[in-house]
């Protein structure tokens, strides 16, 4: 059984709280998952041999912290960067032990399922091996710097991809304009920052920086805006200051003074540093035009920005991406990025393959009234048995 999530976004607490209330859920909905998979489709129970668990990137936020809002930043290649850098990484590692530590507890000693008695699950219990990997993203691209020299501790494995030759997982940043860095300038060891990069550490950042003294309730809306992406911002940022959600309440005008000031903010220093993007048109002027609006109308991308969306490749069976959203369509492709609306932060983004002979059929994890949804990784598969639809992972 392989079971794939990933955007945990787990920070180092110095903006907002290390980690949200719902990431609490995974351990609980794996071993859900791990039970309910043993029920076989003749209706007889047997354990399931093995469970694959596959932390599909950006695990941990290494970019919304304030080590970097002073001088050091996160793409510069100096001693302060590279000190603040392991400081950001500790303190989110530590505070993601108490989420993750079931986890981790199970990649050491198995998890604990029900043996079979006849065809049903019995009284006894059987440990099944259980594999942790921790793929590396955007946002935790330093993973194996970080997490995977400390092996002799931690249980898991740490890399960039994770493939079975039937499966291949990747966190897929690397089809995301925004997230490709540019080449280093000539005759200097730091890079320029991507424009999510950018977005992240001297827009996002430095609005949580300034908005907590007027809102201390305003972590959600920060982490909401951490994990929409650059073109999710106006979508998010609408949908908290039209609702007062988020613990904000009054405060409304305060919060969009301020996000403008940050947006202006964010422009010049984008001026000073041009971020890198692949794309062939003045993408800080024109996200600084749309940020600094009235953020309404978020599903309505102005012209040209929507080349900023990630184009997942087409006709590859198999492949699950977990930073990038398909288009309705593109079932060849699994994916877990963010949803249509990037404000909805109810649970996890977790998907499992029972482990059935042939091409993976995925199914969500979460309970139905989250998402009711089947996953087919190929298009002509036929609709799920119990009625369920066909749709996109996300």
């Amino acid at each position: 059984m392989i079971v794939v999530t990933s955007n945990w976004g787990l920070g180092d607490g110095t903006l907002v709280p290390a980690a949200a209330a719902w990431h609490g859920t995974l351990p609980a909905a794996i071993h859900r998952a791990a039970l309910r998979a043993g029920i076989r489709g003749d209706g007889c129970y047997r354990p399931i041999e093995r469970l694959d668990l596959v932390m599909a990137g950006d695990t941990f936020d290494w970019l919304l912290s304030a080590e970097w809002q002073s001088d050091a930043k996160p793409w510069q290649d100096t001693v302060t960067a590279r000190q603040a850098a392991a400081r950001v990484a500790r303190r989110s590692i530590a505070a993601a032990r108490r989420l993750l530590g079931p986890v981790i507890h199970w990649a050491r000693q198995g998890l604990s399922v029900p043996a079979a008695a006849g065809a049903r699950p019995g009284r006894a219990q059987v440990r099944i091996p259980v594999r942790v990997t921790l793929l590396a993203g955007d946002r935790d691209a330093a993973i194996e710097q970080y997490v995977g020299d400390r092996r002799d501790r931690q249980p898991v494995t740490v890399g960039s991809r994770w493939d079975d030759g039937r499966v291949s997982i990747r966190h897929g940043h690397d089809l995301d304009p925004a997230c490709r860095a540019g080449r280093d300038r000539p005759g200097s060891q730091d890079r320029p920052p991507t424009l999510a990069e950018s977005i992240a550490v001297d827009l996002v950042g430095r609005f949580a920086a300034t908005a907590r003294p007027v809102a201390p309730g305003i972590g959600r809306l920060v982490r909401s805006l951490a994990g929409g992406g650059p073109l999710g911002i106006p979508a998010v940022l609408s949908a908290h200051t039209g609702t007062a959600s988020g613990g904000i309440g009054g405060c409304i005008s305060s919060i969009t003074d301020t996000w403008r000031r940050c947006v202006d903010a964010w422009w010049h220093e984008a001026r000073r540093l041009v971020p890198a993007c692949e794309v062939e048109f003045d993408a800080v002027e024109a996200i600084a035009g749309w940020f600094a609006g009235d953020c309404t109308g978020w599903n309505r991308v102005p012209k040209g920005l929507d080349r900023l969306c990630p184009k997942p490749p087409h006709g590859s069976p198999g492949l699950v991406l977990g930073h990038v959203r398909c288009a309705a369509g593109d079932s060849a492709v699994v994916c877990l990025g963010p949803g249509p609306d990037p404000t909805e932060h109810r649970g996890p983004t977790v998907i499992a393959c029972p482990g059935v002979g042939g091409w993976p059929r995925w199914t969500s994890i979460l309970p139905t009234a989250e998402c009711p949804a089947v996953v087919a990784i190929r298009a002509e598969e036929p609709p799920a048995a119990h009625g369920g639809r066909i749709v996109d992972a996300a």
